[in-house]
């Protein structure tokens, strides 16, 4: 989760990339399976897991771009 949240943060190709297929998504395999093309072995309960952290802490440091994008998705499924 530390990789993913670095290199899709920000203006990053992954970054990106990832904020525009966020849209796309139905359900969480959606992300699993988008990211898994991309080399993240992250399960559905990581990144849930990871979304509520996030969304406990007082400033959502480091998210945003692509990886803010998911973690929102990730709140509202």
């Amino acid at each position: 989760m530390d990789r993913l949240k670095a290199d899709a943060s920000g203006n990053t190709a992954l970054s990106a990339v990832l904020a525009g297929a966020v849209g796309g998504f139905s359900n969480p395999a959606d992300a699993v399976g988008f990211l898994a093309s991309r080399g993240f072995e992250v399960t559905a309960s990581d990144l849930a897991d990871a979304a509520a952290e996030s969304d406990e802490a007082p400033a959502a440091d480091g998210e945003e771009g692509g990886y803010g994008a998911l973690m929102e998705f990730m709140r509202r499924n």
